[in-house]
């Protein structure tokens, strides 16, 4: 594992640095982020396109409802992808699966029966993004036992609760926006193919028009990008991350001047 050279530049960063970068690693890797999320995504959205295809009303709400619920699982092989990605390896299909079963009890503990108390709790939703939102990288990359994972998310984001919080609030209404833009872009250039160019739209396509549910898992997946990010900000902030690379690629170094002689 190359541990000193890694996929991006091992330094503290501000938000909009990591939005930034996100972009860029997107950009250099499209076709295995790309593939990745929408492997991961796929079964989720097909899964509620059958269980919503009865429902006649707020259609579009109720998939947004179950996307906040299913989120984590949908890019739980993104997150290990990028894990891989960090120390330049890519992992194949089958050791990412393998990662994700290995891993799916923590899984459903964490990112499905106490996701869903805290998210039908209302009260205590606030928790997810200030005391859970590294949840997934603690779970799929790092080795420590899980029944410790809550701590571990704890320690990692205490100090920084109320700004985690705040780039919560700014992704919610970023991938709000960029949703709107999508769903109405997407109806435009297909009004082009059908001869209709129009600006107008009725209150039924927004019901039930699916590139709205498309534009939602596409922040998703984004901003899960967004997320492995700054969780590796967040480490390299509170254990001084780069220090540690460093020492570990000056200690194989040796080890191979060593053997060499």
């Amino acid at each position: 594992m190359a541990v000193d050279r890694t996929l991006v530049q091992i330094r503290e960063r501000s938000f909009l640095d990591i939005l930034d970068l996100a972009l860029v690693v997107i950009r250099h890797r499209p076709m295995t982020i790309g593939v990745t999320a929408a492997l991961g995504i796929a079964p989720w959205a097909l899964l509620n396109a059958w269980i919503l295809r009865d429902v006649e009303e707020m259609r579009v709400v109720g998939h947004l409802w179950a996307i906040a619920l299913e989120a984590p699982f949908a890019t739980a092989p993104l997150t290990v992808v990028l894990g891989g990605m960090m120390f330049g390896s890519t992992p194949r299909p089958g050791q990412v699966l393998g990662t994700m079963l290995r891993h799916l009890v923590p899984l459903l503990t964490y990112q499905f029966v106490l996701r869903s108390i805290l998210l039908v709790s209302i009260v205590l939703a606030w928790l997810i993004p200030v005391r859970q939102v590294f949840m997934n990288e603690v779970l799929l990359l790092e080795r420590g036992k899980w029944r410790r994972a809550w701590a571990r998310c704890t320690d990692l984001s205490s100090d920084r609760g109320g700004e985690l919080f705040s780039q919560w609030m700014v992704q919610v209404i970023f991938g709000a926006v960029f949703v709107l833009a999508f769903w109405f872009a997407s109806g435009q250039v297909l009004s082009v193919f059908e001869g209709e160019l129009t600006w107008g739209y009725s209150e039924l396509d927004f019901v039930f028009n699916a590139w709205i549910v498309v534009g939602a898992w596409i922040a998703v997946a984004f901003f899960a990008v967004v997320r492995f990010l700054t969780y590796i900000d967040q480490r390299i902030r509170l254990e001084g991350w780069e220090v540690e690379l460093r020492l570990r690629a000056v200690g194989r170094a040796m080890n191979e001047d060593s053997d060499a002689w």
